[in-house]
């Protein structure tokens, strides 16, 4: 669906649902069937599964200064089969992906040429369920599952446009930007810290 609310603020919203046959996933790595499996046959066939989801947006100008957007996703997974066997904990990793996300962000232009941007991001706590091969082509496989902290992110910017037109440049702007601005501690799928608070700059322009 696709409704404009007033003036230029438009809201989209979609809603899914999935059932699917033999959905392929790998057999829980500490599972008898994971560690006696031959090479090639560490996989399982879930035989029904059902994703649902929604996602919601919504974006525009409050007034002619401000500008926002926010767009929230809600996804949910599950197997209609045995709860036991391989088939059941194999169904587990139906789970490790998070369920609520929300991104959002506004954009205030104090002067005609100078903008002020704030975005923000949540995600969900979820459990990652992680299965490499170390080395490659090795046949020696390395899993573990990694449980991941709902987490929130703020960035700020200042973007400075310092003209549009000229003989051999367009839309020359420069920005001074801090990432990760509350210095939030988060991490990736596979364990690994992401980055603190960072402050830098960039210059951009079209020919």
């Amino acid at each position: 669906m696709n409704r404009r609310l007033w003036g230029d603020i438009n809201l989209k919203a979609d809603y899914y649902h999935y059932e699917i046959d033999d959905y392929v996933v790998y057999a829980k790595w500490g599972s008898a069937y994971f560690k006696k499996s031959p090479w090639g046959r560490r996989m399982v066939n879930l035989n029904e599964v059902v994703k649902d989801g929604l996602e919601l947006q919504i974006n525009g100008h409050l007034f002619d200064r401000l500008s926002f957007y926010v767009s929230y996703a809600y996804s949910d997974w599950d197997f209609h089969g045995p709860k036991t066997g391989p088939q059941g904990s194999a169904a587990e990793k139906l789970g490790d992906r998070a369920r609520h996300r929300v991104n959002a962000g506004i954009g205030y232009n104090v002067f005609k040429n100078t903008c002020l941007l704030m975005d923000y991001k949540y995600q969900d706590e979820q459990i990652a369920h992680i299965c490499e091969e170390e080395p490659p082509e090795s046949g020696f496989w390395h899993c573990y599952d990694n449980p991941m902290d709902s987490y929130h992110v703020v960035n700020f910017a200042i973007e400075q446009k310092l003209f549009t037109k000229h003989p051999y440049i367009k839309d020359a702007r420069v920005k001074f930007y801090i990432n990760n601005l509350f210095d939030e501690d988060y991490e990736n799928m596979r364990g690994y810290p992401m980055t603190d608070r960072t402050f830098g700059g960039s210059i951009s322009f079209r020919f």
